[in-house]
């Protein structure tokens, strides 16, 4: 009987996908108008704007992406947009979240110094690339000896070694060796060259300068500055010879009291017993210069579809939607718990969030594009909604790459050409989407991510390795799965369920296949979900 029920399920979701539009809950009108009005290159050329700022929080050029943002909405017909602020001094709580103030860095620069004390050789400059200088940063003007401390992030590292008024040298992010070479040691400060995240190309590059933090809280401010991996093997080679190594590091850098920006704009609903509602596209505007793909990709690419979907209106080529649309750029993660605790009104009327967060990496970032679940204890027909957009797109573009002809390629004419080889996968974290999913919220949320990207986080990411084409193809996810979210009512009900079954009998089937090869408790546990 199981074996019947199943088979008539299957067959009822199969004939259901085969009868309805090319995706869920969208007209095929409408598909072939969002792929035709998106644009890759038009986000690309937004995401080159906001690549040549060093977005810290609170910062002056944070400000003028937050500005560029605004500038453009304006210019495609939003009369609402505008920037939010919510303060921030490292005194007022966000919910549980301390307040971090701004950091400014004016200048910066770390000299090796030849042997009659005169500069020599620059190793970082603020002016070239700011992300040579750790966030929070403080200021100072030292000149002193180089010191190796291997790791620097434990007591050990430091045994038999005199650091104190000395400049560090380690392996491990600045903040972690700040706590002991600083804290307890009385080091003057840290020249670090911490590898960007563990994936296949860990360390391959020996030329990356990864991003540095430094911990905003602490009662030691210091400064640091990062070099790449090469950098730093040519200083321990010196060093390892009894060569003495002498620095000058001048940093003209602070906090200071400042706010969370947050740009924002609105389409809004149409029906008057859902405008009250609100579908939002998320995105954070931070980082280090250049940060293309993260995240200027999602920033860029969420005002994309805010265009596209301005323009489509106003050309009625779609209908307005019936819950209201909004739009957002924060700062990652303490941005929206700012938005979201500061505008409890706000959060009470959000249904649903799309987080696009790095989705635009081409070829060289061997980066795999994702579209992520929300958490299995917020269910939500979004996620489904999700994957099938993401499906259609993922085999328009295979079918595009292997005969060179789709209905819906969804290509740049700037861009690649190759399919997107979407992965479709359960929740992961790491950025703005789970604020929205945790249950302070509850609000569901689909994201959008590439995962591994080799040049997060380090002075190589870079416009030049964007593809329109995936940022064309991110939009279009995003724009599509943010209309039908918007647009959904109860008459839309027996697509919804179809949509569900066939999604959950994919689910089932993979864990089943899972839970084979763990032990009872495990497989159980898997199985539940």
């Amino acid at each position: 009987m199981r074996i019947t029920i199943t088979i008539t399920i299957i067959a009822l979701a199969i004939s259901s996908s085969l009868i309805a539009g090319a995706i869920p809950l969208i007209p095929d009108l409408q598909v072939t108008a969002l792929a035709s009005e998106l644009s890759g290159e038009s986000a690309k050329r937004n995401l080159e704007g906001f690549s040549r700022l060093h977005r810290m929080r609170g910062s002056r050029d944070f400000r003028k992406a937050a500005e560029q943002v605004i500038a453009e909405l304006t210019k495609y017909g939003f009369d609402d947009a505008h920037i939010e602020q919510f303060p921030a001094d490292d005194k007022i709580f966000y919910g549980t979240q301390r307040s971090r103030p701004a950091w400014e860095a004016d200048f910066a620069e770390l000299w090796e110094l030849d042997n009659s004390g005169n500069p020599a050789t620059r190793m970082a400059s603020w002016d070239a690339a700011p992300i040579t200088l750790a966030e929070d940063s403080a200021s100072a003007d030292v000149t002193t000896d180089l010191i190796d401390v291997g790791s620097g992030s434990s007591e050990s590292d430091y045994a038999g070694k005199d650091v104190k008024g000395k400049i560090v040298l380690a392996a491990s992010q600045a903040n972690a060796v700040q706590r002991i070479a600083v804290a307890k040691f009385g080091a003057a400060g840290i020249v670090s060259y911490a590898a960007n995240q563990r994936t296949a190309w860990w360390k391959q590059d020996e030329t990356l300068v990864r991003w540095g933090h430094l911990d905003t809280f602490s009662g030691t401010p210091t400064f640091a500055f990062m070099i790449s991996l090469g950098d730093a093997r040519a200083l321990q080679a010196l060093l390892a010879k009894g060569e003495r190594i002498r620095l000058h590091a001048v940093v003209k850098a602070g906090q200071h009291p400042g706010s969370y920006d947050v740009a924002t704009a609105t389409i809004p609903g149409s029906d008057p017993q859902l405008r009250g509602e609100e579908i939002v596209y998320s995105c954070h505007l931070d980082h280090p210069r250049p940060g293309a793909n993260d995240n200027a990709s999602g920033c860029a690419t969420i005002l994309e579809v805010a265009r596209t979907l301005h323009k489509l209106i106003d050309e009625k080529r779609i209908p307005p939607p019936r819950r209201t649309i909004r739009f957002v750029w924060p700062p990652e993660v303490e941005g929206t718990m700012a938005l979201l605790n500061g505008k409890p009104e706000l959060a009470a009327r959000i249904k649903a969030a799309i987080h696009l967060d790095m989705v635009g990496g081409g070829p060289e970032t061997k980066t795999i594009f994702h579209v992520t679940r929300g958490p299995a204890s917020l269910p939500s027909f979004a996620y489904d909604l999700a994957a099938a957009i993401g499906a259609f797109a993922d085999n328009q573009s295979s079918q595009y790459a292997m005969t060179g002809s789709a209905q819906w390629p969804l290509v740049a004419p700037e861009g690649g050409r190759d399919a997107l080889r979407a992965a479709f996968v359960p929740l992961t974290l790491g950025s703005d989407h789970e604020v929205y999913s945790s249950s302070s919220w509850g609000i569901p949320a689909i994201y959008l991510n590439d995962w591994p990207d080799r040049f997060i986080h380090t002075n190589a990411d870079t416009p030049s390795k964007i593809d329109p084409t995936k940022l064309k193809r991110a939009g279009f996810i995003a724009a599509a799965s943010g209309l039908a979210l918007a647009n959904a009512t109860a008459d839309d009900a027996p697509a919804i369920v179809s949509m569900i079954e066939e999604a959950a009998l994919h689910r089932a089937a993979e864990a089943r296949a899972q839970a084979r090869d763990l032990p009872a408790a495990e497989a159980s546990n898997r199985l539940r979900f």
